[in-house]
């Protein structure tokens, strides 16, 4: 008894030091958590800037394909987009930015990078240059994107505020633009060149090294302010957004751009299955048979027989026929042997001995066209040995006339 009261008041005090040592080494703290997006801005990319260029005075639009390029005095906004991927489109985009379109494009940019480095001459290069250190970060850490600050070193600053720093949130790393090219506006930190402007033609193409301007990233820091200057935003100006990296399946593409063909198709389908489809009845109704024909009936019955029990009852039927007839026309028929009497028999009816010996006493399985044939050299026999006695009785009774005459 004693000795479970010890158990148990050591478990006890285990128990009390296991809970006085959570109590002392943890604490209760409220931790804001952003809300996850909802309704729209779960699903569109541009959520933030669209509302952000439209509280400016500017108009917003978001494309989930390229269609109709915008006027040229309009900014297009291009993320998750491949330059190189379709020849004619990359040809019209150029076209577009040389006659006074304003094209930006953010970090994401694929493809090869040759072809949209040669017509604008800006290009990403990653890695640290040489001497250079890799800068340090600045700000805090909001939506786990890192904050650095960048300052105007070509060009003049451009917004009310005069401003000549930026603080940017949502730039790559180890890396920088390179450009080939006389650059009007630049911003700049330790690591090189982040955001670049240049003109082509009467148009401007503005280069991101990062996303600062997605839905999470928008409103931090001075992406905002980024944003105007640099694509030069203005009240009134059109402003398109498109992203390839949610792009329509094949079957909306082929109904986007093809539904006419794809109606046209349906259609002649749907007339090819109703017009090889099943029909529930004939085209008429099939003539009514009174009465069989006496061929039908022959070979309905020859059937029957043949399914019943192979054709052996009408075989011997029809051997039972042969030796009848044959017992009237050859003398001292059932005297002969076997042998003798199919060869009289064969003589009369000008028929092999051994093929009509073999079919008579047949006795095995024969096949569907086997037993045909047999059935068939049987009949002639008959037929013959029956023709013969019948010429042979009227050749008595014309010799028995003339006599009697």
């Amino acid at each position: 008894m004693k000795r479970q009261w010890l158990v148990g008041a050591l478990l006890v005090a285990g128990l009390a030091l296991f809970v006085s040592w959570i109590a002392r080494n943890t604490y209760w703290d409220e931790v804001t958590v952003p809300r996850l997006p909802r309704g729209e801005a779960a699903t569109n990319p541009f959520y933030a800037i669209q509302r952000f260029v439209e509280e400016l005075g500017a108009e917003s639009e978001w494309r989930r394909t390229l269609g109709e390029l915008p006027s040229t005095s309009s900014v297009l906004m291009l993320t998750h987009w491949n330059w190189d991927l379709i020849e004619s489109r990359r040809e019209q985009l150029q076209r577009w930015v040389e006659s006074g379109g304003r094209l930006l494009l953010d970090g994401t940019l694929t493809g090869d990078k040759g072809v949209f480095e040669e017509w604008s001459g800006l290009s990403r290069e990653y890695g640290v240059r040489e001497g250079d250190d890799a800068g340090e970060v600045s700000g805090e850490i909001m939506f786990g994107a890192s904050c650095r600050t960048l300052d105007l070193t070509v060009g003049t600053a451009q917004s009310a505020t005069d401003r000549s720093t930026y603080d940017v949130c949502g730039l790559a790393y180890s890396s920088r633009i390179e450009a080939a090219r006389d650059v009007e506006w630049a911003l700049e930190d330790d690591s090189g060149m982040q955001i670049a402007r240049i003109a082509l033609g009467r148009g401007k193409v503005i280069l991101v090294n990062g996303t600062p301007f997605a839905t999470s990233e928008m409103l931090e820091a001075d992406n905002g302010a980024l944003f105007v200057d640099a694509v030069l935003l203005h009240r009134g100006d059109h402003v398109v957004f498109l992203s390839e990296e949610d792009h329509p399946s094949i079957l909306t593409l082929i109904w986007l751009y093809g539904a006419p063909a794809v109606l046209l198709a349906l259609a002649l389908l749907m007339l090819a299955l109703w017009r090889n489809s099943i029909r529930f009845g004939p085209l008429e109704a099939p003539p009514s048979t009174s009465r069989r024909s006496l061929g039908e009936q022959i070979r309905g019955t020859g059937q029957f027989v043949f399914r019943t029990d192979g054709g052996r009852a009408l075989h011997a039927a029809m051997v039972r026929a042969l030796h009848e007839a044959a017992r009237h026309r050859i003398p001292s028929y059932e005297a002969l042997p076997m042998e003798d009497r199919m060869a009289a028999i064969a003589r009369i009816a000008q028929l092999d001995a051994d093929s009509l010996a073999e079919t008579v006493n047949f006795k095995g399985a024969r096949s569907h066209h086997e037993f045909k044939q047999a059935i068939a050299l049987l009949d002639t026999a008959c037929a013959e040995v029956l023709a013969s006695d019948a010429s042979r009785r009227s050749s008595n009774r014309a010799r028995a006339h003339v006599d009697s005459s």
